[in-house]
């Protein structure tokens, strides 16, 4: 299979992607994997339309913006028209992220922001509302990696891993949720970047996986709760990209800094998505099968997942594997099945198991709308 055929093939075929990908038995999927044994689904009528089609003007605030994944989505954003916000916890990276913009653009600005300081939200929404306008996207990015267990851990690992993960992206829903539904006539859309670790546990960074499965949740449950309203969702899950999360402790705030400190880990016991310090990336930017993935790459997906308002964007499809054994055992797991007497499922709606049908529709959703063309991709 050439470059070309494969690069269309991850593209355009869903999670049925990597030559050589894996099934839950180490056996390698069928081209057309993706295409092949779905379960018929029940009809719970459409998923929730895209409530941003172009995002060409559109306001974005992406937090952790300066770097990584975050700089990798504001630049998807900023190529297909949008007025991006950088945010960062410091103004030490903005210089070198503002040079991937043409020089003095008027649709890109940047924001110190401390996404752990619920009370600075608000004035930061205002402030960046006065400079562009109301904001019509959200990208909770900003995060940190931390190799802390869960019992080695101590509170200030804890404190400092959720209140950025975690925290973090829960102020901001709590702060421009209101702002977005006051504009019930403009579409707009809310990304948290999460991490492979947030589906699958394993690797010894217990807080940061913790951390991440709580904002997956967060962003599910914010899918259910906004699916009849102006705002779409989507969870991005990243796998190994270039980013500079290694180096996230040179962040920590002294306030939340152990009295000694963690020893270093090993490349391999990084989080799912996390990287030392690479080199910028090279121009044009890596394919989309590169592993790491290119920012640039992966923000383009995001961007693509915004205008057609899919639940989660999982741009790693090697996990496929991992995702199918956890959600197999779930299943094993449950007690063995009874059918319900006829005396007693007589007026019992079947569909209320599923307790909501946006997992259905979402399904159906990804289904019908499985072959794209992404610019940039």
């Amino acid at each position: 299979m050439d470059e070309k055929q494969l690069s269309r093939r991850q593209v355009l075929g869903g999670v049925a992607v990597t030559a050589g990908t894996a099934g839950l038995l180490g056996q390698p999927l069928p081209a057309d994997a993706a295409a092949v044994n779905e379960p018929p689904m029940p009809d719970m009528g459409p998923s929730q339309a895209p409530p941003i089609k172009d995002v060409k003007d559109k306001v974005a605030y992406i937090t952790g913006g300066s770097s990584g994944i975050g700089l990798g989505i504001a630049r998807a954003l900023h190529e297909q028209g949008a007025k991006v916000i950088l945010g960062n916890l410091d103004d030490k990276q903005f210089a070198e992220a503002l040079k991937l913009f043409p020089a003095n653009d008027p649709r890109v600005a940047t924001v110190v922001h401390n996404v752990m300081e619920r009370d600075q939200w608000e004035a930061k929404a205002d402030e960046i509302e006065k400079k562009f306008g109301p904001v019509s996207i959200l990208v909770n990015n900003a995060g940190v990696g931390l190799g802390a267990g869960l019992t080695s851990g101590t509170y200030k690992d804890w404190e400092w891993g959720m209140g950025v993960n975690f925290w973090g992206p829960v102020y901001g829903v709590k702060t421009f949720v209101p702002r977005m539904r006051a504009r019930p006539n403009e579409g707009c859309h809310i990304v948290t970047t999460t991490s492979t670790s947030g589906v699958l546990v394993g690797l010894p960074v217990g807080i940061y996986a913790v951390s991440k499965i709580a904002a997956t949740g967060l962003m599910e449950q914010l899918r259910d709760d906004l699916r009849a309203t102006n705002i779409g969702t989507s969870i991005l899950i990243p796998g190994m990209t270039t980013t500079n999360i290694g180096r996230s402790e040179t962040y920590r705030p002294e306030s939340l800094r152990n009295d000694t400190p963690p020893p270093p880990r090993p490349a391999q016991q990084r989080p799912a998505n996390a990287n030392a310090a690479r080199p910028a990336p090279p121009a044009p930017p890596s394919p989309i099968w590169a592993r790491p993935q290119d920012p640039l790459i992966v923000g383009r997906l995001v961007v693509n997942a915004i205008v057609n308002n899919d639940l989660f964007i999982y741009p790693a499809p090697e996990y496929r594997q991992g995702v199918e054994a956890r959600a197999q055992v779930l299943v094993e797991s449950m007690v063995a099945y009874t059918p319900i007497p006829e005396n007693i499922q007589a007026g019992i709606d079947s569909n209320r198991y599923f307790f909501t049908p946006m997992y259905v529709q979402e399904v159906q959703h990804r289904r019908a709308t499985r072959k794209r063309t992404i610019p940039g991709v």
